[in-house]
């Protein structure tokens, strides 16, 4: 994990979000991982998702998502931390601007009205678009506990579906930011080298 506090101080001097901090911080480790495989750096779609669930609204009495998945096409290519920061607050900005939040939500529930086979391809051939899901969760700031004993420390994946590589988790919890990735060991048989790459990239920002 590392100090929430130092991520959002270098959101707020660069003009920029948390999570426009850590998905450039994420493009950054699959450019370095692309270019340890020999790989020709480019960017790599992965699916956001996106709450529509009005803030001010109480929770229902029966718990519940309620979200859209947008693409996102994080900037691997451009070859600097901050050019990658910039334009990953101008990709992220142009998606919350735009109709494909609503059109997703709608999306998803129609296909949640289907049989289970037309569900099963329809959710398959959007699936496939990205190479996995990448979820940022606010969890809880303060300290936790289970059954008396204190939470350590807090990850969580989104369901995968489809032939996707790479899923991502970014949660903070207690002040800390941790990361993990589940992929497709045939693809990308050393996670653990996305993980450093992610942590260096947000150390240069």
């Amino acid at each position: 994990p590392v100090p929430l506090d130092d991520v959002l101080a270098t959101a707020h001097r660069t003009g920029t979000t948390l999570s426009d901090v850590v998905v450039a911080a994420l493009a950054g480790a699959l450019r370095s991982y692309q270019e340890s495989r020999g790989a020709e750096p480019h960017d790599v779609p992965t699916m956001v998702p996106v709450n529509v669930r009005p803030l001010d609204e109480p929770l229902p009495a029966e718990l519940g998502n309620r979200f859209a998945l947008v693409l996102l096409s994080l900037p691997a290519g451009l070859t600097t931390p901050f050019a990658r920061l910039a334009e990953t607050h101008r990709r992220m900005a142009e998606i919350k601007r735009s109709p494909e939040v609503v059109l997703t939500f709608s999306l998803i529930r129609a296909i949640g009205l289907t049989g289970p086979h037309v569900e099963r391809l329809l959710v398959d051939f959007f699936a496939n678009k990205a190479t996995g899901v990448t979820t940022n969760v606010p969890g809880p700031r303060g300290t936790r506990y289970l059954a008396g004993a204190r939470v350590t420390g807090l990850l969580g994946w989104a369901p995968g579906s489809g032939e996707q590589t790479v899923n991502t988790c970014i949660c903070s919890y207690d002040g800390q930011l941790s990361v993990g990735f589940k992929v497709d060991t045939e693809i990308v048989p050393d996670p653990e080298r996305l993980v450093a790459a992610f942590e260096a990239e947000l150390a240069t920002l």
